[in-house]
């Protein structure tokens, strides 16, 4: 093979091949069409045009390469060919011998050149179209479609097609649109045709366009499956989706494992939260041994989502396996997702080895770092967790998170100033981060930095305008240090809008009460609080509990919520004996 002819196999599409095909074949049908003149390259037009010596000279040579060919010196025929044309370049059939000749020789440029000097409206049909192959040929898409406009009314129901082919090569849909649709509406029954217009019309969001057509191919075609889902898709993307989900039923009624109804079908179950049928679609996907490849992976994710963790597991397993040994793009993706299901099946090391396995095929996949880091952060291992964090910031040192997870594990060693500016260099990268600025505050809280905490959890609340947890916490903390009593009730309510029955927000919301002096209402929301299970092996909430009964001097139902507080390793237990042994000394003196 020639260079020429290997680098056009690479920049061929496959709408240029198809292109390519149908023009060969037009090309080969035109020759059956019209007969070579019975005396060879010359007809009367050309007689009455020129009697010329160089006329007559091309007229010999012509007759002595015919006689060469005929007795097989090809190549003598060849050249003889070739000196007729320069004596007569007007004659369009030795420019078509040539020009096969040429081509069959792959000397595309030589081909070519014969039409240099020639306009388009003064080549014949036949003639345009040997030039639109001779384009297609050496790459040039643009010129070759000019040549096939350029037959005008000549042109074929396949060169409509192939010439819509080309422009949709060339990106010019409208074009390209066009000549499908001149096709389209001399052949209404080509269903093939019909789907990619369709097709074409969704890809260029005019639905309207593509649900008419659309509609024309379910009539034509009512017991066709594909023709059913087609629409369906149309008018899924229409936002009409009950008439869709109609659709794809009755598509999968004619074809049970059409893939089109299925994938959407899974896809419109998944935004409706159904998750055990959407389960059901991809297993049914699965099923197809031709595209099965492509749906378990899916279905895997899907599983783990659904806590499906065994079936999940199997899954992957079986996909690893088969990948073992091969570089392919997802299959990082597939370590992590073991790794999720061990690290949720209380296997940690076993999902740390997942995580370091798809950090090992594709250093750059952000996320399996972030997900190792997260597992001993949440296990609480100080030191792999620290670990983890150094090999993700020197993999990643511009990356926001990998700082916030270092402020994460200082925050753990209580190393707070260093945790303070992990997050605050976290922030630098991405002012937008706001679990950092949330970690922030917390740190900063705690260490009693109060303003600069509530500067913290306030830019969280800018960027996500009524985050409950940030709300609350800001809320709390003003509650606790009895200043901006009005502010932080306000914040509290905000975040029980979001989640009335949070036993932390209820929790906060009585004590707002409690330090605006309104001890009734503390208890009534502290009571609520108690209610919810998340608060039941707390301690905070039951000192508080104990304040509120201490200030409405009920001291024995203080003692016992003092006490449970004690029972439950409250961090504030020398404040709290002190508290009971007030009571004690309370309840005595009440006695005498």
């Amino acid at each position: 093979m020639t260079p020429r002819k290997t680098t056009m196999a690479k920049l061929l599409c496959a709408p240029l091949l198809a292109a390519l095909a149908l023009l060969s074949g037009c090309t080969a049908a035109s020759k059956t069409r019209s007969a070579p003149p019975s005396i060879g390259f010359w007809n009367a037009a050309d007689q009455t045009l020129d009697s010329s010596d160089g006329y007559r000279l091309a007229q010999d040579h012509f007759l002595a390469a015919r006689d060469y060919e005929r007795r097989g010196a090809h190549e003598a025929a060849f050249e003889l060919y070739e000196v007729a044309y320069d004596f007569w370049p007007k004659s369009s059939y030795l420019r078509k011998i040539l020009a096969d000749k040429y081509m069959q020789d792959d000397r595309y440029d030589s081909a070519l050149g014969l039409f240099t000097d020639t306009r388009l409206p003064d080549l014949t049909p036949d003639e345009l179209r040997k030039l639109s192959l001779i384009h297609l040929r050496v790459g040039n898409v643009p010129q070759a479609a000019e040549a096939i406009e350029a037959l005008g009314g000549d042109m074929s129901e396949e060169e409509m097609y192939s010439l819509g082919l080309l422009y949709e090569s060339l990106g010019q849909k409208e074009m390209a649109l066009r000549g499908f649709r001149e096709f389209f509406s001399n052949n209404p029954r080509s269903a093939g045709l019909g789907v990619k217009m369709v097709q074409f019309n969704v890809g260029e969001r005019r639905l309207a366009d593509a649900e008419s057509l659309a509609v024309i191919l379910r009539g034509a075609y009512p017991d066709n499956a594909e023709a059913a889902a087609l629409l369906g898709t149309v008018k899924h993307l229409s936002r009409d989706t009950s008439a869709a989900v109609a659709l794809f039923n009755e598509a999968l009624k004619l074809d049970s494992l059409n893939e089109e109804a299925l994938r959407t079908l899974a896809h419109i179950s998944l935004v409706r939260e159904q998750y055990p049928e959407a389960i059901s679609f991809y297993r049914r996907l699965t099923a197809q041994s031709s595209i099965a490849p492509i749906y378990r992976r899916g279905l895997a994710f899907l599983l783990f989502h659904a806590k499906e963790y065994a079936a999940a597991e199997g899954i992957l397993d079986t996909l690893i396996l088969e990948d073992d040994g091969k570089e392919l793009p997802g299959k990082p993706e597939l370590h992590v997702y073991r790794g999720l299901i061990y690290a949720q099946t209380k296997r940690a090391e076993k999902a740390a080895q997942e995580f370091r396995a798809a950090t090992a095929i594709d250093p750059r996949y952000e996320d399996a770092w972030k997900e190792l880091c997260y597992l001993y952060i949440v296990a609480k291992d100080k030191e792999k967790a620290q670990k983890a964090v150094d090999d993700y910031i020197a993999a990643f040192p511009n990356s926001g998170a990998g700082w916030r997870f270092r402020g994460y594990v200082l925050n753990m060693r209580e190393k707070y100033d260093e945790a303070v500016a992990a997050l605050r260099k976290a922030v630098e990268i991405d002012s937008g981060d706001h679990l950092s600025w949330f970690e922030t505050g917390s740190i900063l809280e705690k260490r009693k930095r109060v303003d600069e905490a509530a500067a913290a959890f306030k830019q969280v609340l800018r960027i996500r305008p009524g985050d409950a947890m940030a709300a609350n916490y800001l809320g709390y903390m003003w509650a606790d240090a009895g200043m901006m009593l009005d502010s932080a009730k306000l914040l509290i309510e905000m975040a029980l809008a979001k989640d009335s029955l949070n036993g932390a927000y209820l929790d906060s919301y009585a004590w707002v009460f409690y330090q605006m002096g309104d001890y009734k209402k503390a208890l009534l929301y502290m009571n609520k609080a108690l209610e919810q299970n998340s608060l039941k092996e707390d301690p905070v909430p039951y000192e508080h509990l104990g304040d509120i009964y201490f200030k409405m001097s009920d001291y024995q139902a203080a003692e016992s919520a003092y006490k449970r507080s004690l029972e439950l390793k409250t961090e504030d237990a020398k404040r709290i004996k002190e508290r009971i042994a007030e009571i004690k000394n309370l309840m005595r003196k009440k006695e005498r």
